[in-house]
């Protein structure tokens, strides 16, 4: 599956998300039907919208990272780095980013971000000015020169209040691409800098992704598992499935 392709099983959870009612719904994200083309009935797509908690989880890590978002404002931090974007929409659809004055920066494959930015367009919806896109590809052995190039040349600036969020990103990448990652990420926004993800016990055991943190310089604050997730934000019993989900927090604040 291309990039495409397996961001818009995310969108179709997300654009099915208001359709509930008011009260039942986590989030509102107004824009996510626009990326619910023919790929998201694609056999793949299917495949991955069949997976055990796979639309409560995308439910519940896109709740969490919003709540992440609001309480990194709240505490001054005024640049968000979405690092594998695909079709996220958080610069548009969350007004305290705007309100607070903060930049987005939305880093994915060129031809992902060019997608969306065609599919806003066609829509007649304006990016504002303080969502900029940075191309990048993760996997790139020159990732430590190309991504603060690429995000300097947005407007990033290096040493103040950062959030990252890396979502869905963790269970495509090596060991070696992970904490290269991590390594920049402390690079750019040391001091002030945090980072909140998701990923699976498939991919990392807590313990292990706490010592990956760790050896960059970030603190786990919080990494949570589905069934805390979903009594946080849900009503009811959690299947089993929901002990391999993980949300985290980390921070390199001191």
């Amino acid at each position: 599956m291309t990039v495409s392709e397996t961001a818009q099983p995310i969108a179709w959870v997300r654009a099915r998300e208001g359709q509930l009612p008011t009260a039942e719904r986590l989030f509102d994200d107004p824009y996510a039907h626009l990326f619910v083309g023919a790929g998201a009935r694609s056999d793949p797509a299917r495949a991955m919208l069949s997976l055990p908690f796979f639309t409560t989880a995308v439910r519940l890590r896109t709740r969490y990272l919003d709540d992440v978002v609001r309480a990194a404002l709240a505490d001054g931090h005024r640049q968000l780095v979405l690092l594998g974007a695909g079709f996220d929409c958080r610069g548009l659809r969350l007004p305290e980013i705007a309100a607070a004055g903060a930049r987005v920066f939305e880093v994915d494959f060129s031809e992902q971000l060019e997608h969306k930015r065609q599919t806003l367009d066609a829509a007649g919806v304006r990016i504002p000015a303080h969502v900029r896109h940075v191309s990048c590809d993760f996997a790139s052995p020159s990732l430590d020169v190309e991504l603060p190039a690429g995000l300097g040349a947005a407007g990033f600036e290096a040493g103040a209040g950062t959030l990252f969020l890396w979502e869905g990103v963790v269970g495509y990448l090596d060991d070696a691409a992970v904490a290269q990652t991590l390594r920049l990420i402390t690079r750019l926004a040391a001091p002030r800098v945090r980072l909140a993800l998701n990923y699976q016990l498939n991919r990392f055991l807590p313990a292990d992704f706490a010592a990956c943190c760790a050896a960059q310089g970030l603190a786990l604050v919080e990494d949570i598992d589905g069934v805390v997730a979903y009594g946080r934000y849900l009503r009811g019993e959690p299947p089993e499935e929901a002990t391999l989900f993980r949300l985290a927090t980390a921070s390199g604040e001191r």
